[in-house]
């Protein structure tokens, strides 16, 4: 492999309430960049993605201003909003993932994030120039066929569900069908868990 080869990025476009906040580049080696959209950064009445991004902030321009760049897991706005322990260990065995591959499990749970984020992964056609620019000579790929069904993502360390309500019963949301209640089993660890 030569070394002017562009390098394969699959890229997530993130939006909050509808808005576009900006566009989340994963790497084959594990880096993971947030570059924020230039009509996010610039709206003084941009929505809440972090207080650390909020207009009211003091340094947020300046925050926003270079791609947040990690490797393996992801800025811990965005890591927080995934699942952790049990749950964590299900979802990673389901993708076929380490568990610190949290760009994979925040694309496969990005439709069902905490709170009004939400991830979609991009086709190669739709990502914008200026986002393959900013990496050098990247090459947008399209994301590899996963099966949907029982995804969603809540955080924290105890095991539970989302879950749709229907006819007196909670069943595990299928398809695009988004989950309604948040149901917690107990916990053989912490006993007063599903208390809280």
């Amino acid at each position: 492999m030569s070394n002017s080869a562009a390098v394969e990025i699959n890229v997530l476009r993130l939006t909050l309430h509808g808005r576009l906040v900006g566009y989340l580049a994963g790497f084959h080696d594990g880096r993971n960049v947030l570059n924020f959209a230039d009509e996010f950064k610039s709206d003084a009445a941009r929505p809440t993605f972090s207080l650390i991004t909020h207009t009211g902030f003091p340094h947020s321009e300046k925050l926003m201003a270079e791609p947040w760049s990690r490797n393996q897991k992801l800025h811990p706005t965005l890591s927080n909003l995934l699942p952790e322990g049990a749950l964590r260990e299900l979802v990673s065995q389901g993708l076929k993932v380490h568990v610190d591959n949290e760009f994979h499990m925040f694309s496969y749970l990005g439709e069902d994030l905490p709170g009004a984020l939400v991830a979609e992964p991009m086709e190669p056609d739709e990502v914008p120039a200026s986002v393959l620019a900013a990496h050098g000579k990247a090459k947008a790929v399209k994301f590899e066929k996963v099966n949907r069904e029982n995804k969603f993502s809540l955080a924290g360390v105890q095991m539970k569900f989302s879950m749709k309500q229907q006819d007196g019963r909670y069943n595990l949301s299928t398809g695009d069908v988004l989950g309604d209640w948040i149901i917690k089993t107990p916990s053989t660890k912490h006993k007063d868990v599903p208390v809280n």
